[in-house]
């Protein structure tokens, strides 16, 4: 035998197996043969022996280079399990250190959207990868240089003492997902009681027809075709002007203030709209979506013929 290495750790190491029997191909190539057996002990923990057994002094590459890369390899599994298979118990680690407070389901909506964030910090997914990647890659280089010197390595112990700036991040991405669900429950209480207070109120219209276009402005007629009143825009027109209220907060305001028993969408399509999520969600079931009229066919006609005129 040419070297051995031991990995002590508490989470799932299928993955842990099936990357190392990946990784490892080169090193068989030159008739090497790494091996590996595993062992339960106490509270949990997983005891992996890992070996490399051959010897090919003859070949291109001495021995003590094959042990070099195949430290290497267990480095870069190492990382590989600790970012993947041991992520989800730190956070939950985490979890239970600063939200004890909060009831399960809402401790178990924090670990999802933590999850969540690392996974997709950012809207590029090249830069996710790459930061993924300078994650792992980190951790790798200092897995390689614990590994130089020792021959066992506890991961938790590991992770405590050797990855602060880690445990960081795991604890930001807590942070990030708990202010998440504070303001998911702070919106959720203000459209029930925007939902309550159109429930609750007589109808001014019963039938209000709502237009978007894309740049953000929206027309509003009752069920009979005729337009709405400007009278309700017109309250709102000296905040408008003053740049405290926008014109998705004036369409809503406007909505709540009519009340309507139903209200029909027209032209929403391909529209990502605050203001369209909130109608949705206050008005519900008295939502409706028109597929196709004369006003939508009309508008469509319009924009083609504006579109045209542009340059």
């Amino acid at each position: 035998m040419l070297y051995e290495f031991q990995v002590l750790t508490a989470v799932d190491i299928d993955s842990f197996l099936g990357d190392y029997d990946n990784r490892l191909h080169w090193i068989k190539q030159r008739g090497y043969v790494p091996t590996v057996s595993c062992r339960d002990l106490e509270d949990n923990m997983r005891l992996i022996i890992l070996r490399l057994e051959g010897n090919q002094a003859e070949g291109v590459f001495r021995n003590e280079d094959i042990v070099y890369i195949f430290k290497h390899q267990i480095a870069e599994i190492l990382a590989e399990h600790i970012v993947k298979d041991w992520v989800g118990k730190l956070l939950w680690r985490e979890i239970m250190r600063t939200c004890r407070h909060l009831p399960d389901h809402d401790r178990s909506n924090v670990h999802q959207r933590a999850m969540d964030f690392l996974k997709k910090c950012h809207d590029n997914e090249s830069l996710n990868l790459l930061l993924n990647f300078s994650r792992k890659n980190r951790i790798a280089h200092r897995l390689f240089d614990y590994i130089s010197t020792s021959l066992t390595v506890n991961v938790e112990g590991f992770i405590n003492f050797c990855m602060q700036d880690y445990l960081t991040e795991l604890k930001f991405a807590v942070e990030v997902a708990l202010e998440e669900l504070r303001n998911q429950k702070e919106y959720n209480d203000f459209v029930n009681l925007l939902r309550y207070f159109v429930d609750t109120q007589a109808p001014k219209i019963y039938e209000v027809n709502l237009m978007m276009s894309n740049d953000g402005m929206f027309y509003l007629w009752d069920g009979q075709g005729v337009k709405i009143e400007e009278s309700y825009i017109d309250y709102y027109l000296d905040e408008m002007l003053m740049d405290e209220i926008n014109l998705d907060d004036v369409l809503i305001s406007i909505l709540i203030t009519i009340a309507p028993r139903k209200i029909v969408l027209h032209n929403i399509a391909g529209i990502d709209s605050e203001s369209v999520a909130m109608i949705k969600n206050v008005f519900k079931e008295k939502i409706s979506e028109c597929h196709g009229c004369e006003r939508c066919y009309q508008y469509q006609l319009e924009n083609d013929c504006e579109g045209r005129r542009k340059p």
